[in-house]
């Protein structure tokens, strides 16, 4: 699964895992086995329905832990408070209109309903159910509820449902699963509130209706700095070229393909912004005139084409910022720090993200990058090659501590 968080994220977290009856329930078992094997440390607790649908003994093989079943199980120890005491987060999924009607009534009648009564502020439900449940004026009243005491709740998914209805109550998919706990648990949520722009991917510059320019930009660090962006607590905003990889949860995309599109984008978007981060790769021409119906090859044993620079959109954006913190990317292959310092300068950046380009190693179509951050602090840091996630999370540290503290 590709999954926009720190590896490290999950290691030593303590997370219940409560589980309803719901048909959903076998899905939960490929988010158990992601979290595991990245280090969590699960326990499971199901209620008597839940054994309906997927057994005891997949967990317990999933997390190497006893399941927790009944109330009572345990005589030495005062099983739903320990468990509660001993762990991080209670996670409950999925969460049927029954259980969420128990919390939000204090019935505390199985292990999980006593588990969630214990302390509210470590509860995050994840709802699954069919449309017309889900909609059910009660069952949105306890979820009000719920949100009012300081419970989290991931939204249901939209599409098709276990019944063949259509409509919002499918359990989130895996990735949107485990990014929202993620965003939920990241702590410090220093950029609570704050709007933040990111720039992603390539451009595309049409030759004619068949043929571009681009280049090879997957767009996974301008996903990788937006899914942190996120887990900070901010409004994220996603301009984007044509992306090879997944989008991260809950980050509003408006796609483009040309620079110039690109262009229009950011200048609509940048007054309304506290950070903007320049990530894209944008092409730094275009043809001059692209035809309108696809170039032939027959007789021609060579093609001039015409190029036209493209506007430098950071640049004009150095000259427009106001309270802004402007941060851009360049990627080099040589000269790294200098030609970052110049241009960081040259286009009035608060920072500037140099990035080592090395085929296979690091810079484009692959999942690490080797770069320094450099900002008008005279400060330069060495980063060492890491994931591009991990870099995400360096920079935002970064930012954080210099214009956040």
């Amino acid at each position: 699964m590709n999954i926009y968080c720190p590896p490290s994220f999950w290691k030593g977290k303590k997370i219940i895992f409560g589980l309803a009856g719901g048909i959903s329930a076998y899905k939960v078992a490929g988010v158990i086995s992601f979290l595991v094997q990245a280090g969590a440390d699960i326990q499971t607790v199901m209620t008597h329905s839940a054994q309906r649908f997927i057994g005891a003994s997949t967990l317990s093989a999933l997390t190497r832990k006893p399941v927790y079943t009944d109330l009572f199980e345990e005589g030495d120890r005062i099983l739903h408070i320990t468990l509660v005491r001993e762990n991080d987060q209670i996670v409950v999924a999925p969460a049927t209109a029954n259980i969420i009607g128990k919390m939000a009534s204090g019935i505390a009648d199985d292990l999980l309903s006593t588990c969630l009564c214990v302390d509210p502020q470590k509860v995050i439900l994840v709802p699954a159910m069919n449309t017309g449940m889900w909609e059910n004026p009660i069952v949105q009243e306890n979820v009000q509820k719920l949100l009012k005491i300081g419970v989290r709740i991931i939204s249901p998914g939209i599409g098709t449902l276990a019944c063949g209805e259509q409509g919002a109550g499918r359990l989130p998919e895996p990735e949107e699963f485990i990014e929202n706990i993620f965003y939920l648990t990241y702590q410090p949520h220093a950029l609570s509130g704050k709007k933040v722009l990111i720039t992603a991917g390539p451009t595309r510059e049409w030759m004619d209706p068949v043929r571009y320019i681009t280049n090879s930009s997957s767009g996974f660090m301008g996903c990788s700095l937006s899914a942190l962006a996120r887990a900070q607590g901010a409004k994220v905003t996603m301009i984007t070229g044509p992306l090879s990889v997944r989008v991260p949860t809950g980050i509003e995309v408006i796609p483009v393909t040309t620079a110039l599109q690109m262009q229009e984008a950011v200048f609509d978007h940048f007054d309304d912004c506290e950070i903007c981060i320049m990530n894209a790769a944008v092409s730094d021409y275009r043809p001059l005139s692209p035809s309108s119906t696809k170039l032939k090859k027959q007789g021609k044993d060579e093609l001039l084409l015409s190029l036209v620079s493209n506007p430098d959109i950071l640049f004009e954006l150095g000259k427009r910022k106001k309270s802004q913190i402007l941060i851009g990317f360049c990627a080099e292959t040589e000269n790294i720090v200098a030609e970052a310092s110049r241009k960081m300068i040259q286009k009035n950046c608060d920072v500037m993200i140099a990035n080592l380009i090395s085929p296979g190693k690091s810079g484009f179509e692959v999942t690490s990058n080797k770069a320094w951050l450099l900002n008008q602090k005279n400060e330069t840091i060495d980063l060492p090659l890491m994931t591009k996630i991990e870099l995400a999370e360096a920079i935002f540290q970064s930012i954080v501590s210099t214009y956040f503290p």
